[in-house]
């Protein structure tokens, strides 16, 4: 639910943002590097492929969901692609016609202050294309806020959009109160933190907890999440029960794969122990039978909760299963 493909596309165009941004706002010496093709790096780098592509895929995961519990539509399919796709064909002819244009009227090269300079114009359409994708993005969020419980991120996604906005906003009053910001490295610094603290803000508050779970508490978090798709009455289209039976049993199997490994240390006479008959529950690898907690010497804590109401019972100890002759039919000749 958590759209892993496109939240690690997110951050590499996050990383490729976050290099634009050390370019652009002079973090790093240019003069005598390839830095100084200020439009390879301003605008391709950072404005197409980083600050663009990473709010496009917001926007195509949100409106995904809202495909999927507004529209009753897949979450696959040209319907979910398209408007990514021709929002990433604007992007590509708005980077053709920057390139094409000259320095002057879009970004160059400042080599006196080491810096690359946006023109006024040019600056501010680029602040025109990523106010109006972040607000295509706050409206699928808010379409989105009452979906079902389990693939909700109203909270997430509010969380997101205020800081993303309050960015929007600093850096925007910034850029035309602050005629001497090319100059001021504070607030250029300032401004390169604030991007991509919004980023990484809106990043964790949807990935942070799945992952810190799956990495502390897996099947805990597991099942608490199967519970979630019951209430939602999903159960039926993921499949809650078979995944949960199987999930089950893979531990169970791991256990007692465990004592039976442990077993053949101490009882070298039975070899015979197979990892495969402990993969069945209440089975032992070693007796064949159901045991109570006192057949594993060592082990007190094998079976903490299970009572069982026979003694243990060697495999060679059980009787052979007799086969029952068949009895040939006498053919009357008369």
């Amino acid at each position: 639910c958590k759209s892993p493909i496109l939240m690690a596309c997110m951050v590499c165009a996050g990383v490729l943002w976050f290099a634009g941004d050390l370019q652009t706002n002079g973090h790093v010496p240019l003069a005598g590097t390839a830095l100084t093709n200020c439009k390879a790096f301003g605008v391709w780098v950072r404005i197409v492929l980083g600050v663009c592509t990473l709010s496009a895929l917001i926007a195509m995961r949100a409106y995904g969901l809202f495909r999927v519990f507004r529209n009753n539509q897949p979450f696959r399919g040209w319907g979910l692609f398209a408007p990514y796709a021709a929002y990433c064909a604007c992007m590509a002819v708005y980077g053709v016609v920057s390139q094409v244009v000259a320095p002057r009227l879009t970004i160059q090269y400042v080599s006196a202050l080491d810096i690359c300079y946006y023109h006024a114009g040019f600056k501010a359409s680029l602040f025109a294309v990523i106010w109006a994708t972040w607000l295509i993005v706050a409206f699928l969020s808010w379409r989105i806020r009452n979906i079902k419980s389990s693939f909700n991120e109203a909270r997430e996604s509010l969380l997101a959009c205020s800081a993303v906005f309050a960015v929007l906003i600093f850096t925007t009053i910034m850029h035309y109160t602050s005629p001497k910001f090319a100059l001021s490295q504070r607030l250029r610094i300032v401004t390169t933190s604030f991007d991509h603290l919004a980023t990484n803000v809106f990043w964790w508050s949807i990935m942070g907890a799945p992952l810190a779970n799956c990495l502390v508490r897996r099947q805990r978090y597991l099942d608490y999440w199967v519970g979630k798709l019951r209430e939602d009455g999903l159960q039926r289209m993921y499949d809650v029960s078979s995944g949960c039976n199987s999930a089950k049993q893979s531990s169970v199997y791991q256990r007692n794969s465990m004592f039976a490994n442990e077993y053949r240390k101490l009882r070298p006479d039975r070899l015979d122990a197979s990892p495969m008959d402990a993969g069945y529950p209440n089975f032992d690898p070693v007796y064949g039978a159901k045991v109570g907690p006192d057949a594993y010497p060592g082990f007190p804590d094998a079976y903490p909760t299970q009572q069982h109401a026979y003694p243990p019972v060697a495999l060679a100890e059980l009787p052979a299963p007799t086969k029952k002759k068949k009895k040939k039919k006498q053919v009357d000749l008369w």
